[in-house]
């Protein structure tokens, strides 16, 4: 697995400022390096902050403070193309995605011209009018367009067309839908070429106790969501959930044992 994710707090790019609304929430535990590079002098949180996944594929991460579980991070990528940048999911505001707009085109030089939402919660799709504003090309299934309207959010311009297969490209992305899970609209991005899994909220992060947010989860399908997901992207050993940094493969196995532990307590 490639380990440039892991690089040490040098490699951080801190930017921005904004507040927000919104979302999936109850990460697991926090991650040390989270905790400890999102802070500037004087305490106060720096909103986005930027680094290097593998060559051309960055991670970006936005905060949010969500009771009752705190401060809570949000993982998204922004994909290198020589026609222009692709984002996967936005950050928690319009101000905060706005900074990754900003840092695109001043880091690398290029512009966000495609954007692609994993589902309508505002840890993922609170930046779709920002962007849309900006006349970045933006994506999402039909239904987290539904549902975005009805919770507040702004839907994204294009509703997903998924082929037989459950799937849609996107330049270099695979863009796979493999049912409920965390909610009835959760999709993936697979990058084939970069050996990572854009997992978001259907995928728990490393030190997670339970299955999380679980108000508009599907818990009798979300572990076989998980198996579809793993079937389709078997060679790919980079993966990203929205709540914690990049891991390994562990992290499909690791929610499919909590969403099944959570569904027999559930039960009793």
């Amino acid at each position: 697995m490639p380990g440039r994710w892991k690089r040490g707090l040098a490699m951080f790019i801190m930017v921005g400022l904004g507040s927000s609304v919104g979302a999936c929430a109850n990460p697991g535990k926090a991650a040390p390096d989270t905790q400890a590079v999102g802070r500037v002098p004087g305490g106060e949180r720096a909103e986005v902050v930027f680094e290097e996944l593998v060559p051309g594929v960055w991670l970006h991460l936005s905060h949010r403070r969500v009771e009752p579980w705190g401060d809570v991070p949000s993982y998204g990528l922004v994909v290198e193309r020589e026609d222009g940048a692709l984002l996967i999911d936005s950050a928690w505001t319009d101000a905060q995605t706005a900074e990754i707009l900003a840092w695109t085109e001043d880091v690398l030089d290029s512009r966000v011209t495609d954007a692609v939402f994993t589902h309508a919660h505002a840890d993922k799709m609170g930046g779709v009018g920002m962007l849309r504003e900006r006349g970045v090309k933006t994506y999402a299934a039909y239904d987290s367009n539904q549902l975005a309207v009805e919770r507040g959010l702004v839907p994204a311009e294009h509703a997903i067309a998924f082929g037989a297969e459950g799937e849609f490209r996107l330049g270099p992305a695979v863009v796979f839908d493999p049912g409920a899970g965390h909610t009835e609209d959760n999709i993936v991005v697979g990058l084939p070429e970069h050996g990572i899994l854009f997992g978001g909220c259907l995928i728990r992060p490393a030190g997670a106790t339970d299955a999380g947010n679980t108000a508009d989860a599907d818990l009798e399908h979300w572990d076989r969501a998980v198996e579809a997901v793993a079937r389709r992207f078997e060679g790919l050993e980079v993966v990203v959930p929205s709540h914690g940094p990049p891991g390994g493969r562990e992290l499909l196995a690791l929610t499919i044992r909590l969403v099944r532990e959570t569904r027999a307590r559930d039960s009793r």
